[in-house]
Parts: structure tokens; C-alpha cells; sequence
């Protein structure tokens, strides 16, 4: 069964056709998040019926899909969900999202996604066990992408693990706010009304998630000098 099957089903679980969802290839696409960009609808001119409002419903969750599928895949990977776990948690948070289509304000579904997020990645992890022993099995599961060519697909898969290492070694809160500033460009008043925390403690927690990085940075670069790697 493909990532883009799955997607369907689980979002018909919670009263989602999948016939609300797009064609096939706009699925396959969704489940393809990071490799292939996500086909938008084409603009339609004229004037337009009302619809009911479930399929207004539909139309609505189709359009989450496919402007923040990868945005969120993304995220969930960056707070420390395993690459090989992205493509479920990311389904749960846009399952959330269509279960709590009506509290979510127009304009507002970008940082309702994140904050859904963050909580999901959160939840995983716990569930998974260990950040390590997530890291550890991540390697077994990542697959290679036969199109960019190995040299491009090492280096990418290089900087990604060294990435998850440096932030593996944050704590979850100094992790959530350093890669939602430094990361993902949202400002500081931003994180505050998405965490739902004061303002200064976002300051305070990026001012110990900067050290915190940059200390680990140093670190991994003796590690791997050491190694003969740098």
C-alpha cells in the first residue's frame, strides 16, 4: 500500500473522502512530501455555486494537504520524529486538522499545523523510545532516491544526519523554539502565541538553544576530525 493510499484511508476515517482529496496523482504526489512539489489547483475564472458545506469541508482539507504537506513533513523531521515515522506523523496532524476543520480560522491553518505538530512529534518520540535509538534505526529504514545522483544523494543524507545529531542534543523545548526561529523564520512574538508561553521565556529559550548548538557544533566537528572526516 503507498504513502499517498494510506494518506486517503486514514483521512477517510474521520469522514474525508478520498474523492475530496484530489486524483491519484495528487495523492501520490502528497506522499512523495520532500521529492516531488505538490500540484495546485488550477485557478478556475467565472462565477462559482455555492457548495454544501461538506464538500466545502473537502475542498478545504485538499488545500491543507497540499500547501503545508511538506511543510509539515519537514517540521515533524526537524522536531525529531525519524524519517522513516515522517509520513504517519504528518498524517496525523492533518487527521487532527480535519477532525477540528471548524475551530481553525481562515488564515490562521499555518500555525494551527505547527502547533499540532509539535505536540504529534512530541508524543512520538516518547512513544518511540529514545532520540538515539530513533537515529539508530532511522539509518536502517532511509532509502535512496535513484534519480539526483549518489555523489548529491551521500551529501544530502551527510548533512541531514549531522543536522539531526546537533539537534538531537537540545532539549525538546530549546529544540521546538531554536528550530522555529532559526529554522523555519518565525519571530519571537510568533513562537510565544503558537507555544502559548511568555515572551521572555522564548528569548531565554533561544538565547540557551543558540549555546546549546553552537556547542554541539564544536563538538561534532573534533569528533570527526578526530575521525579523519573534516
Amino acid at each position: 500500500m503507498t504513502k499517498a493510499m494510506r494518506s486517503e484511508m486514514a483521512l477517510s476515517g474521520v469522514g474525508f473522502d478520498a474523492d475530496g482529496l484530489g486524483t491519484a496523482a495528487d495523492a501520490s504526489a502528497i506522499g512523495e512530501a520532500e521529492r516531488r512539489p505538490i500540484p495546485t489547483p488550477d485557478p478556475v475564472s467565472g462565477p462559482r455555486l455555492a457548495r454544501p458545506p461538506e464538500e466545502c469541508d473537502h475542498a478545504r482539507v485538499a488545500l491543507l494537504l497540499r500547501g503545508h504537506f511538506r511543510d509539515v513533513w519537514r517540521m515533524v523531521r526537524r522536531f525529531g520524529v525519524p524519517e522513516h515515522c515522517a509520513d504517519d506523523a504528518a498524517q496525523e496532524v492533518f487527521i487532527i486538522a480535519a477532525r477540528r476543520l471548524s475551530d481553525i480560522t481562515p488564515g490562521s491553518e499555518r500555525p494551527f499545523l505547527l502547533a499540532t505538530a509539535v505536540r504529534v512529534a512530541a508524543n512520538l518520540r516518547r512513544a518511540l523510545g529514545t532520540r538515539r535509538e530513533c537515529a539508530e534505526d532511522e539509518q536502517a529504514h532511509e532509502g535512496v532516491d535513484p534519480r539526483p545522483s549518489a555523489e548529491a544523494l551521500l551529501d544530502q543524507k551527510r548533512l541531514r544526519q549531522m543536522l539531526d545529531r546537533v539537534l538531537d542534543a537540545l532539549s525538546d523545548d530549546l529544540r521546538v523554539s531554536f528550530v522555529l526561529y532559526e529554522l523555519e523564520g518565525l519571530s519571537s512574538p510568533e513562537i510565544a502565541t503558537l507555544l502559548r508561553i511568555p515572551l521572555g521565556t522564548v528569548a531565554s529559550r533561544l538565547r540557551r538553544g543558540r549555546e546549546a548548538f553552537e556547542l554541539e557544533v564544536k563538538r561534532l566537528k573534533a569528533e570527526l576530525a578526530a575521525k579523519g572526516g573534516v
